[in-house]
């Protein structure tokens, strides 16, 4: 074992902290001051820790949290080469999308053309500003700023079709505030027009029916498609966004929008805290489908649920007890482990199917960086370890298949085998590894993330950009013509970011959206006391 793997935490470890995450910050008093008798020693210190911190929530509330990010290795020149190298791959491939089109929303790599599947309007463009400035590709960026305030959010791109709302409030939207506040809020034609976006946003309600969204609206005529169902991701993830346009713009009503949305679906009952029907209707919200996993169409609004407290504090204290009793929840319904490796990782469940349904979605991989961001906030050690542990897992997906790089869906079975082995190059993983480097400093993690760009680069590149494949184990298996705007907002630049010094944009002063946007936390925010608002909530 190398001193490197040594920081990472062992089965057993990991086994006892999944015993021992209800031992603080769980939904209420009573459950908190006489916890489960699990989790032996681990669950003794954590109860210490929890009540002598002095950072501790349950101590003292009205603190800024603990410095979350631990000095790290000085920087190097091995850093800064792959940090070029990384670079350079996304500026290639973001010049072959502007150079035909600035309008479509996708890339196609291997036809190199332009596509638009969902009318997300220049939506590669858009999220990619705060890629290209985070890589300081300076006129790369200014083009596209310009190009972003000249965009007419009056009508959909495409004559006719219908514009999707959540995606355009996560990508275009937060790459818009997100762009304006790493700026210095100088930028005055950049926020009028995401307020321009904002206002063509809040359409997508309608105020005398229902409290979530439509998912699909037609910019100009305001028509809405009424027959179409919205997913819970969709619905509940545009917090972070709403919350800044009405920051910087003072008018209250796009937050309240969002949060009332929120807590609509929060307020309904699950069968259990945590496990919620993936998609419901606008009009009145009862849940259309039963198949529940911590991935697509769940995910950002479990993933926000603690970045919405990081972010504002105190009056996100109710999304950040939701989180806290989901992931209590999950680890305790849909927690398995991996045979073979004993590796921890997140099962789907299915009343209809007879439970738990043993498969982990690539959807799923963001889940580990989120627990470690929770875990470090609450100071919660178990939480935290099983997040360092379930990147491991994604890490390790699956070994036979194109040196680790993801697939789609995992299922662990008594062979190891995997079911569905489609090839995508989605964030998730590189995400969470990104997380795990900047809370351990330690390198293994950096050539982790290290390897998952190898790996793209020798078996997903195209002429054009870079490309899924349906089969893992079969190169010749059928490929899919599209690069999606995730690889310029979220893939490229989480690869580029593991490998920066390690103080830029911290998780300290840095809250990172769904879609890798940052946006800046107000030093001055409280971030309230649990003890209080538990009592609160019991009354």
């Amino acid at each position: 074992m190398t001193a490197n793997q040594a920081l990472l935490p062992t089965a057993n470890q990991l086994k006892d902290a999944g015993k021992s995450t209800k031992s603080v910050l769980i939904s209420n008093g009573s459950r908190w001051l006489k916890p489960r008798p699990i989790g032996g020693i681990l669950f003794i210190i954590i109860i210490w820790y929890g009540l002598t911190s002095t950072h501790s929530p349950l101590r003292f509330g009205r603190k800024r949290q603990m410095l979350l990010q631990p000095k790290g290795p000085s920087f190097s020149s091995t850093q800064l080469d792959r940090q070029s190298q990384i670079r350079e791959s996304f500026f290639r491939t973001y010049r072959m999308y502007a150079k035909p089109s600035w309008s479509h929303a996708h890339v196609a790599p291997l036809s190199l053309l332009s596509k638009n599947p969902d009318n997300e309007d220049g939506a590669t463009i858009v999220d990619s500003l705060t890629a290209l400035h985070i890589m300081n590709l300076r006129e790369e960026f200014e083009a596209a700023l310009d190009q972003t305030i000249n965009m007419d959010f009056q009508v959909s791109n495409a004559k006719g079709e219908a514009t999707l709302t959540p995606e355009t409030t996560i990508r275009c939207l937060g790459a818009i505030l997100s762009t304006y506040e790493l700026l210095g809020k100088n930028q005055t034609k950049l926020l009028h027009k995401a307020q321009e976006l904002g206002n063509q946003l809040q359409n997508s309600w309608n105020f005398n029916q229902s409290a979530v969204p439509y998912p699909w609206l037609h910019f100009g005529p305001n028509q809405k498609d009424e027959k179409k169902t919205i997913t819970i991701a969709q619905a509940a993830s545009l917090t972070l966004e709403f919350n800044r346009l009405s920051h910087w713009t003072g008018n209250n009503s796009y937050r309240a929008r969002a949060d009332e949305s929120s807590r609509h679906i929060m307020n309904n009952p699950p069968a259990f805290p945590g496990r919620y029907s993936p998609s419901l209707t606008s009009a009145n919200g009862p849940p259309v489908r039963e198949i529940v996993r911590w991935a697509d169409q769940l995910n950002s609004f479990l993933e926000y649920g603690i970045k919405y407290w990081q972010l504002v504090g105190e009056p996100a204290m109710y999304y950040m007890k939701f989180w806290q009793d989901s992931v209590d929840s999950l680890i305790e319904h849909l927690l398995q482990w991996s045979p073979g490796n004993n590796q921890p990782y997140l099962a789907g469940y299915s009343q209809a199917r007879g439970g738990q349904q043993s498969d982990m979605f690539q959807l799923g991989c963001f889940a580990p960086g989120n627990w470690m961001l929770g875990g470090k906030l609450l100071q919660n050690e178990a939480i935290y370890m099983l997040g360092l542990g379930m990147t491991e897992t994604c890490c390790r997906t699956d070994p036979s298949s194109r040196e680790g790089q993801g697939q789609n869906k995992l299922t662990e079975k008594k062979d190891n085998q995997v079911v569905e082995t489609t090839l995508m190059l989605r964030p998730e993983v590189a995400k969470s590894i990104w997380y795990a480097w900047r809370f351990t400093g330690d390198p293994v993690w950096q050539e982790r993330a290290w390897s998952l760009f190898q790996a793209s680069e020798k078996h997903f590149k195209a002429t054009g950009g870079y490309y899924a494949q349906n089969d893992a184990k079969d190169s010749g298996s059928a490929k899919h013509n599209s690069t999606e705007t995730f690889l310029f907002g979220e893939f490229f630049k989480y690869l580029y970011l593991t490998f920066t010094e390690r103080d830029y944009l911290s998780l300290d002063d840095w809250v990172f959206s769904a879609q890798g946007h940052p946006f800046k936390i107000d030093p001055s925010r409280e971030l309230g006391n649990l003890r209080e608002f538990i009592e609160q909530t019991k009354t």
